[in-house]
């Protein structure tokens, strides 16, 4: 009974071994592979990330000038990032939250 108490002192006085999630949410490592996004506006449509995509997550139509992505596809292997000759498709490390609904990810270029 002793014994134990020493460690339960010990606990009690000592800061904590974890972080406290939702108050303190640890950063990314550089190489971490998050979610994918479009930048829209350096886009030229020429569906090079739709072809090399192994999930088959994403649509490019060219006549309309969108982009669709669905999130729930993607394998976040990075392949459409690699091949986008105008970095229109960026990875970034942070991981997508929660959701209600499953919605694809839809970009629309400006027709100027």
């Amino acid at each position: 009974m002793l014994e134990m108490l020493g460690t339960v002192l010990r606990n009690l006085l000592s800061p904590p071994a974890t972080r406290l999630y939702p108050e303190q949410r640890r950063e990314p490592l550089a190489s971490t592979r998050g979610q994918i996004e479009s930048v829209i506006e350096n886009c030229i449509f020429c569906g090079h990330c739709q072809r090399v995509c192994p999930a088959n997550c994403i649509e490019v139509i060219r006549t309309e000038k969108t982009w669709s992505l669905d999130p729930y596809r993607c394998i976040v292997c990075g392949r459409c990032v690699e091949v986008c000759p105008t970095e229109a498709i960026v990875m970034n490390r942070h991981f997508r939250g929660p959701v209600r609904q499953r919605v694809p990810l839809t970009a629309q270029q400006d027709s100027d």
